[in-house]
Formats: structure tokens, C-alpha cells, sequence
């Protein structure tokens, strides 16, 4: 990388970024780097250990949910060992001796330093493949800050001077939380290094366009839709309509009516943030008109860009209460997303009609459209299940429906069917409430 030389600006974030990793492995006492960015940044620390992880076997990102120290090491042990499981048949094709065995935990071992004896015994098994570790830490949960800062203390305790200390493990917790971890590196000021990254993606839109060597109607309209994007965080609703008018005459001239429903839909996400309801139902509205066009035009893309502008026009009225409306735009989904298969849009139209239903005081239309979202997600695959929104709508159906009524019994046969006999014990609990007492406990 040191004679490479970045050629376009993602290309230089990244050589930054880059920079701040290396200037961390250059610090021999640095166990655990805190790297905090923006959100836009954020997301180039994200590609930037992606890559990593690709390049080698010895970077290892983990975005468990952090619960508990205990809970959160296992978690890490439990990745490492399906890590090495998964690749164990490839390595020995590839004449690679993958006969590693997971080392047996002995009794008063706490679950950091079984970890760590994991790593060591890894790392003595395959000195070629581990000749050290780097592990990422990006957890979905970082509600409890003490807990987490705890654990890393212990973590950097064992790693310092415990039974498994060894100067080739390190650490990274790279989040968008500022001034974490203060305690820690007050009790381990060499071991901690600490650096607030400045990237400044958020730029990079400006710069690629800036950079690019695009003229004629295609360049004018990238141009016109940087800035549009813009509009969403600057509050400007004047700049907002003159960018799309004139984003407008470009794509509408061209027939890009795909483009047009990207310009409409951006202009009916800022009015709705900017509480103006007309303008945002007109914008949600111009944007179905121009999909539907696309879709005639036989854009492969049609049957989502109408869901998308339909899912808009729905927003606006939920957010304004008029529960009615809502549910006829929502009814108007399923159609369209059936017929591209995306079963996952369809539940969320369906748990959204049933809810919209409820509140406009209509059950019978409720009912349907639950069954229905159950029905497309029976179709989805099993794994996407709990990825959905299928949970919650499973939830809201077992406690609308009452015993009296008459597709109680069909209700139960299709439960069974998604999550087997033991149903009962899956949409009995509110995954919404469930995962917010989680964040309470932790």
C-alpha cells in the first residue's frame, strides 16, 4: 500500500483511515483502539474492516448485540470456532491440515479467559494462518456503556498480565458514541489509544462529480441530485423546489421517468419531515404518477418504484392520523410487490394495513389483511422470518383475535405452520416490548 496512490476521493478516505489504523499498529502498548466517527464516516470504517476481514484470517469483525460481558465473550468464542468449522472442509481440499480442536473449558475459567485460550490455542495450532488477532468490535447494542466498559477492562487485564496475556491480540470498538471509555483509559492510558476520525464523506458526492469527466443531460442531472439530498438536512424548502424543477426538466425531457420518481420521492420525504402535508401527499403523488409510467415503459425496476411511492403517500396520512386513507393506499401495495416475489415488503404492507384497519374502526378488513401478511410470509424464506416484521404482526393478530371468533382455528393452523407446534410460546411475546425490556436489563 505504500507505493499505491489513491486516485479518487473514496479512494483517499480510505488511505486516511488507513493511516489512523496504521499509526495505532505502530504503538507496540496499544492494546484497544477507540476509533469514533460521524455516521457518514462511519460507514467508511464499515467497508474499511470488511476488507480487512476479506484480505486475512487474522481481522475478525463481530456485531453481536452486547448484553453482558460473559454473554458478549461467549458470543465471540462461539463465532471464532464456526469460523474455523466452516472452513475446515475447503482448507482440506486445499491440502490445508485443518484438524484444530476447540480446547476444553475447565471449571472456574471465566468466559474472557476461555476466549483468550481459544485465540492462544489457535494461534499455536496454526502459526502460519493466526499468527495474531485483531478483533473488531461493532455491537448493534451499546445501551450499557458501564457493562461494556467493564468487560473491556477485564479483557484488557487478561490480555496484559493473565494466563493467556499475549502481546498478539488487539482490540477495536470503532462507534458513533463520543467520550466512551474515559474510565478505561484513565486505568490503562497506554493501553488505550483513542483517535476521533474526520473524514468528511459526506463530501464525497460533491467530489466525485466535481471529479468526473461527465457532461451532457446525465452529468446536469447528478449534479442537481447531490445537491437535492442536501436539501434534507439544510431545511430549505425554496432550494428544495427549484433543484427538483430543474432535476425535473432534465429527467421528464429524457423520459427517465425512473429518475423522476427518485426527484418526487426525496421532495415527499423532506416535506413530511417539514410537516407540510400538501406538499408532501402532491410530491408522494407526482412520484406513483412517474412510476407508473415506468412501469409501462417496462422499467424492470416498476413494480417497486410504485410500492416506494405508495409506502410515501401512506406515511403522510398515518402520520396525520387519518387512519382510513392510510389503509387504502397500504391495500394497494400487496399487488405490486407480489408480483416481484418480495415477500418481505408484502408482511410490512399487510402488518400496516391490519393496523390501519384497526384503528379505522374496520376488524373484518384487519383480519384479512393479517391473514394475508401471514400467508406471504408462510412463502418467505425461513431465515428472513425474524428479519421481517412477520413477529410483530404475528403478535398483533394472536392478541386481536378473539376465542368466539370465526378464523381463530384457521389462525392456529398457519402458526403451526411457521413456527411449529410450540407457537404459542413465539407470538405470545411483543418482540417490540421484548426487545425494549432487553435494553433495560442490559
Amino acid at each position: 500500500m505504500d507505493s499505491w496512490q489513491p486516485s479518487n476521493p473514496v479512494e483517499r478516505r480510505f488511505m486516511l483511515a488507513h493511516e489512523d489504523a496504521l499509526a495505532f499498529a505502530e504503538q507496540p502498548q496499544a492494546k484497544l483502539f477507540y476509533w469514533q466517527a460521524n455516521e457518514d464516516d462511519l460507514h467508511l470504517l464499515n467497508t474499511y474492516f470488511q476488507v480487512q476481514q476479506e484480505n486475512g484470517c487474522c481481522t475478525m469483525q463481530f456485531t453481536d448485540d452486547f448484553t453482558s460481558g460473559d454473554k458478549y465473550a461467549a458470543l465471540i468464542a462461539q463465532n471464532i470456532i464456526n469460523f474455523y468449522d466452516q472452513r475446515r472442509d475447503g482448507s482440506l481440499a486445499q491440502g490445508i491440515g485443518a484438524d484444530w480442536q476447540v480446547p476444553e473449558k475447565e471449571n472456574g475459567t471465566t468466559e474472557t479467559q476461555y476466549l483468550l485460550q481459544i485465540a492462544h490455542s489457535l494461534m499455536q495450532h496454526h502459526p502460519d494462518i493466526f499468527p495474531g488477532f485483531l478483533w473488531v468490535f461493532s455491537p448493534g447494542n451499546l445501551k450499557s456503556l458501564s457493562k461494556t466498559e467493564s468487560w473491556l477492562g477485564e479483557l484488557l487485564t487478561e490480555t496484559l498480565s493473565g494466563e493467556w496475556a499475549s502481546d498478539r491480540i488487539r482490540f477495536v470498538v470503532y462507534t458513533m458514541e463520543t467520550d466512551l471509555f474515559n474510565k478505561l483509559s484513565d486505568s490503562h492510558p497506554q493501553a488505550v489509544y483513542r483517535v476521533n476520525g474526520q473524514y468528511h464523506c459526506e463530501n464525497v458526492p460533491r467530489e466525485m462529480i466535481a471529479e468526473s469527466n461527465e457532461r451532457g443531460d446525465s452529468g446536469k442531472f447528478r449534479r442537481l441530485f447531490v445537491e437535492l439530498t442536501e436539501t434534507l438536512k439544510n431545511n430549505d424548502p425554496q432550494r428544495l423546489e427549484n433543484l427538483s424543477k430543474a432535476a425535473l426538466a432534465i429527467t421528464n425531457n429524457a423520459r427517465w421517468f425512473d429518475q423522476s420518481v427518485v426527484v418526487h420521492l426525496i421532495g415527499g420525504a423532506a416535506y413530511l419531515k417539514w410537516q407540510d402535508k400538501p406538499r408532501s401527499l402532491q410530491a408522494y403523488g407526482e412520484a406513483l404518477t412517474s412510476a407508473e409510467q415506468a412501469k409501462e415503459e417496462g422499467h424492470p425496476a416498476g413494480n417497486k418504484l410504485i410500492v416506494n411511492a405508495l409506502f410515501g403517500i401512506c406515511s403522510v396520512y398515518y402520520m396525520n392520523k387519518e387512519y382510513d386513507l392510510a389503509a387504502s393506499y397500504y391495500d394497494r401495495i400487496p399487488e405490486f410487490s407480489l408480483a416481484d416475489a418480495d415477500y418481505i415488503l408484502t408482511v410490512e404492507a399487510d402488518r400496516m394495513r391490519a393496523e390501519c384497519w384497526d384503528k379505522a374502526k374496520s376488524p373484518a378488513n384487519a383480519f384479512s389483511a393479517a391473514f394475508e401478511g401471514i400467508d406471504a410470509g408462510l412463502n418467505m424464506e425461513p431465515e428472513l422470518r425474524k428479519q421481517s416484521s412477520l413477529p410483530i404482526l404475528t403478535h398483533w393478530l394472536y392478541k386481536h383475535i378473539g376465542l368466539t371468533n370465526m378464523r381463530y382455528g384457521e389462525m392456529r393452523e398457519k402458526f403451526a405452520l411457521l413456527y411449529g407446534d410450540d407457537w404459542e410460546q413465539f407470538v405470545s411475546l411483543d418482540p417490540l416490548k421484548s426487545s425494549q425490556e432487553e435494553e433495560k436489563r442490559v
